[in-house]
């Protein structure tokens, strides 16, 4: 009786586990994937699981293996399970001692500019700015010297990257009626309708407006800082991807490179009122385009960190119930909010970060909110 009991307990922990392994596993999943070039460890993820965000949960990284947390092309990845639980686990094909390239979790290719080109300042305002040109010229070029103002904690011989302003984002949302779109900027960072780049739909904010999160910076030129006089820098433009002009702000140059060796998982808990504040290229976004959440590293995001997407329920006057337009008015009701998609965050700042849109039922706009990735 005994060892029946004990047979049956284990039979119902297996179904346990067994019903676990389930809810994580995809309908249809491989039972091994032979990694290509090209891949992203979203994609790999999205073979096995509904849910690529539980990667970290089912990852089981082959210790007999150099860097065993790394993925290349020609890896085996295989399911495995370990005491009744599924686990992913990598095959070494030889390319990591080839100097192949592992898998990141995006195609750095794509978003190339967001990781190079793009930087978000808290502090616009207050950045050096270049104040002048050799010659006094409008515009400065490559090998040409521009005149910076206010450059500190920089050495003569020591890089520096010049951009342009583009947008100001502010966290707080305007309905749809009332939304602002991104302001074009001037040199001093201030609106300004002839100028700029318009490349976002968002809420745009003054920098030290109480909702203010940071202004979007290009990249136009690279430089080296060679003679420093009070409160004035020479710096010498070293390459240029477009002409220089008085009011670009000028930043040492990032030290280091971007790590794509990430991987997806449920960022930090942010509340109930979080929203998209803005969506690249337009009104819409959709499959892999590009959003912005005003959240960063001072908030624990991290890349890779993912959240559900939700459109906000419409409110709607009850004309069924009251045949008076002033009652259905008053009685208006919430309809429910709908998920219509998943984003992952890619690159960080302060107080804000980028995030791609991976996958999305309907299109997605400023506004939406941001929820756990598994709240339904």
């Amino acid at each position: 009786m005994r060892k029946l009991l004990i047979a049956l307990t284990m039979s119902a922990s297996l179904l346990v586990m067994q019903s676990a392994a389930a809810d994580v596993l995809k309908t249809g999943h491989p039972t091994e994937y032979v990694v290509v070039k090209g891949d992203t460890l979203w994609d790999i993820a999205g073979r096995f699981l509904d849910k690529p965000w539980q990667w970290p949960q089912i990852w089981k990284g082959n210790p007999q293996i150099k860097n065993p947390n790394l993925i290349y092309p020609g890896d085996v990845v295989r399911l495995v399970y370990i005491d009744g639980k599924p686990y992913l686990t990598v095959n070494d094909s030889g390319a990591r001692g080839t100097g192949g390239t592992p898998v990141g979790a995006i195609d750095t290719s794509v978003y190339r500019a967001y990781l190079k080109d793009l930087r978000i300042s808290s502090d616009f305002k207050t950045m050096p700015y270049v104040l002048g040109t050799e010659e006094g010229h409008l515009l400065g070029t490559t090998d040409k010297a521009i005149y910076v103002h206010g450059l500190q904690d920089v050495g003569v011989g020591e890089n520096v990257e010049i951009f342009r302003a583009t947008a100001h984002f502010g966290s707080g949302y305007m309905d749809g009626h009332n939304r602002l779109s991104t302001s074009h900027l001037d040199a001093r960072g201030d609106r300004l309708a002839l100028d700029g780049e318009h490349v976002w739909n968002t809420t745009s904010d003054k920098p030290g407006s109480r909702t203010y999160v940071g202004t979007e910076m290009v990249r136009v030129a690279n430089g080296v800082v060679s003679k420093l006089k009070g409160d004035t820098a020479t710096v010498i433009v070293t390459d240029a991807n477009r002409e220089i002009r008085q009011g670009d702000r000028v930043a040492p140059a990032a030290a280091g490179g971007y790590d794509p060796y990430y991987y997806p998982s449920p960022g930090p808990d942010i509340g109930a009122e979080m929203r998209i504040i803005a969506v690249r290229d337009g009104m819409i976004a959709g499959g892999r385009t590009i959003v912005a959440i005003p959240l960063g590293s001072l908030q624990g995001i991290k890349n890779g960190n993912t959240y559900s997407i939700w459109r906000p329920g419409d409110v709607e006057a009850d004309r069924i119930k009251h045949d008076n337009e002033i009652a259905a008015q008053s009685d208006r009701k919430h309809m429910p909010q709908e998920r219509v998609g998943t984003l992952m965050v890619f690159r960080t700042f302060d107080k804000l970060s980028y995030a791609i849109v991976m996958n999305n039922a309907l299109p997605i706009m400023p506004g939406y909110f941001l929820r756990h990735p598994d709240a339904n």
